[in-house]
């Protein structure tokens, strides 16, 4: 029963990795606006339904779900874990907000590609930085105490997402490593280059 369940689970995975797959590359050749989910089911060879059987709609597809990080990661990072330092710890947040796309990391060049290229996708991604930033402002403000200054987070938040940027730039630019391994040399090259 074990094996089934799982080969189910690898299964769903597939078909939600092609689904992605296909959207981002009809949003490199079309633009986001420039295809519907009937182009999408037409590409990934599957029903429409099954589509919403998996994704709630095109931006979702596009750019994965949003990221899903562990509630017992946030109550230690809340309580000052997990190895005390603020900027470390953001890290471990980022390396598992990411984990679940590590293993399609061309998968995710492409979506930086598909995203950059259009403004649409852009405003998109800035809604959900905006949410994500807003809920992780919190946690910092939860951790460090409520006078911790606005504009620490807002550095805080500024550098994890120029380390993301960064990584997503290297792994377009070099596969021989993965986007976790790309995005530890960012923050290794920041920390070098600031002393």
């Amino acid at each position: 029963m074990v094996d089934l369940c799982n080969r189910r689970e690898a299964k769903r995975y597939q078909t939600a990795l092609r689904l992605q797959q296909c959207a981002v590359r009809l949003t490199l050749d079309n633009g986001f606006d420039g295809w519907t989910i009937d182009d999408l089911a037409a590409a990934a060879d599957v029903s429409r339904r099954t589509v919403f059987n998996y994704f709630d709609g095109k931006a979702e597809v596009v750019l994965g779900p949003e990221p899903d990080v562990d509630e017992e990661l946030v109550a230690t990072f809340v309580g000052g874990g997990p190895t005390g330092r603020l900027l470390d710890d953001l890290i471990v947040l980022a390396h598992e907000a990411t984990r679940e796309r590590a293993d399609s990391d061309q998968h995710l060049a492409a979506v930086r590609d598909a995203v950059m290229n259009d403004p649409r996708l852009i405003q998109l991604v800035h809604q959900r930085f905006e949410s994500a930033a807003a809920l992780l402002g919190d946690c910092i403000r939860q951790r460090e105490g409520a006078d911790f200054p606005s504009e620490k987070v807002r550095v805080f938040l500024r550098l994890l997402i120029t380390f993301f940027d960064d990584a997503l730039e290297r792994t377009a630019a070099d596969r021989s490593l993965t986007f976790a391994q790309h995005f530890d040399n960012s923050v290794a090259d920041a920390r070098a280059a600031l002393g």
